[in-house]
């Protein structure tokens, strides 16, 4: 039995013992499995429902007789205080301060919303704490620095929404923290005396996550400086670091292996009403990157997603100059010249992003569904389906989730059942997102595939790992049938949206028939 067929067996006992109170035996004894066989068992697509351990389930379960195994699934990622932002469900009330004591040695990852002082707990196995304030809370962020001294086995912290500075009192309680390697801030703003504390900090980390943070004006790193240890690296909207000042990040990071850089500096603020204008990445410091990409200065990048300005050139000398590429999102530049450029990675290319709407970027994609066996992310814009039917056999066999949009002439539509033939072959497929159509096609390819019986979706029905599928703009709604179709066929689901071409009746009793289900289901009308 293979790790996801262990996981799914003893899920489906889970939720069976939270309606009966009992718990069947189950498939395997967890005692004998090591732990990345009990990794996997933690993250059924079909319980994302109960994924932090919602309090209904941690009552059934606590009242049914179920044994440590199990509760250590249910507790190994926790969420307390539940964000304002979320959908209110009874079911999913917060965990008290009594009922989390009593299970402190079973959490590794912690969620907190507001107000961690009540929690002052030590968690002998935490290695995660995710913490934010919700937008309409005040914002006294030294409160993490108690709970965060008390676990010193914490290995990743995220922060999120810190508007107001962060406490000189949060940066000296991360510092004392000797196994800290994962660092993600979002919302969040630095003060000009924390600054050394925090680049101290980031002397010892492997991922560096930075998100709409403020630093002060001009910050860059010492020119001494030198972050070996840093592998992954996120700059988002990072403000108060020019471009060149990122550059010096960037080049103070030589072991770089997974690495973002998105836009955008700031480039006025207009006193009268606080808006600000940006302004993407790009110019003199992007086209210098890519040259030092050339000249190998980052030898073990492997995973590269940027947005900004440059020329598909630059895009060019990055892909030649990556010794091997695993992961790439350089969407807006691929052209007649990229097109040659990712060939020699295709052998281990795992994820790709190439959502640009051309003949080229056509031909670009079936190419690569023939050539890149190990591919598991695919997010391609648009294909004409020609290009498909005509083309060599797919060989990427492993894709995990694929966001595509083929596209038929009008009088092609017979060819649509060839399309779905192709995509039955996909039998790892859990992800598929049929996205629009694009204004550079409409006029020559106006016809999408439709997700229609008549059209061969029957085909689909042996894709038993999907878990979400989404289309949209579709020239033809799912009907009813296809709906239920996918009930019966796709036992994984979590998650549907699509146009459809029901009554009001009948949509509102598909909604409740898949909320009976755990499936998420949004339905609009053409």
């Amino acid at each position: 039995m293979t790790p996801r067929e262990m996981r799914n067996t003893y899920f489906r006992n889970i939720l069976e013992a939270t309606s009966t109170q009992q718990l069947r035996e189950p498939a395997v004894d967890l005692t004998s499995v090591d732990n990345e066989v009990f990794d996997a068992l933690c993250v059924s697509p079909g319980l994302l429902q109960y994924k932090r351990a919602p309090c209904d389930l941690i009552r059934r379960l606590q009242t049914s007789g179920v044994g440590f195994h199990v509760s250590s699934l249910v507790w190994k990622e926790v969420s307390v205080d539940k964000p304002s932002w979320a959908q209110p469900s009874p079911s999913q009330d917060s965990l008290t301060p009594e009922v989390l004591r009593s299970h402190l040695h079973l959490i590794k990852d912690l969620y907190i919303v507001d107000w961690p002082e009540k929690y002052p707990f030590v968690f002998p196995r935490m290695q995660m704490l995710n913490f934010r304030f919700s937008q309409d809370k005040p914002s006294p962020a030294n409160y993490p620095a108690p709970l965060i001294e008390r676990n010193q086995s914490l290995v990743k912290l995220h922060f999120w929404n810190i508007d107001k500075d962060i406490d000189y009192r949060l940066w000296k309680a991360l510092l004392k923290l000797p196994h800290l390697r994962e660092l993600s801030l979002g919302m969040s703003s630095i003060q000009e005396d924390d600054i050394v504390r925090f680049w101290t900090i980031c002397e010892n980390l492997e991922s560096l996550i930075l998100e709409y943070v403020k630093f002060p004006q001009g910050t860059t790193p010492h020119a001494s400086m030198c972050f070996r240890n840093i592998r992954k690296l996120k700059l988002s909207s990072v403000r108060g670091m020019e471009d060149e000042d990122q550059f010096s990040l960037i080049s103070a990071c030589p072991n770089l292996e997974d690495f973002s850089w998105f836009c955008c500096t700031v480039l006025r603020v207009y006193p009268d009403t606080g808006l600000q204008d940006y302004r993407d990445i790009g110019g003199p410091y992007f086209t210098e990157f890519a040259k030092e990409v050339g000249r190998k200065r980052w030898p073990r990048l492997t995973s590269l997603s940027m947005n900004g300005r440059w020329t598909e050139e630059d895009t060019c000398l990055i892909i030649e100059g990556m010794q091997r590429i695993k992961k790439i999102d350089l969407c807006r530049t691929f052209g007649p010249h990229t097109f040659q450029a990712p060939q020699r990675h295709f052998n281990k290319l795992v994820e790709l992003q190439v959502d640009i709407s051309s003949e080229v970027a056509s031909r670009l994609l079936q190419n690569i569904m023939c050539s890149c066996p190990a591919l598991k992310m695919l997010d391609g814009g648009g294909v004409v389906a020609k290009d498909v039917i005509e083309g060599e056999p797919w060989v990427c066999l492993s894709l995990e989730s694929l966001s595509i949009c083929f596209m038929f002439s009008d009088t092609e539509e017979n060819l649509q059942p060839l399309i779905f033939e192709r995509l039955a072959k996909l039998t790892r497929l859990e992800y598929l997102y049929s996205t629009a159509l694009t204004t550079y096609f409409k006029e020559k390819y106006p016809v999408p595939l439709q997700f229609r019986l008549q059209s061969g979706l029957d085909a689909l029905s042996g894709l038993w790992r999907m878990s979400s599928f989404s289309s949209s703009h579709s020239s033809k709604s799912l009907g009813e049938d296809e709906l239920r179709w996918m009930l019966v066929h796709w036992k994984e689901l979590v998650s549907v949206s699509a146009e459809v071409d029901i009554d009001k009746d009948t949509k509102i009793e598909l909604k409740n028939l898949f909320k009976s289900r755990g499936i998420e289901l949004c339905l609009t009308y053409l």
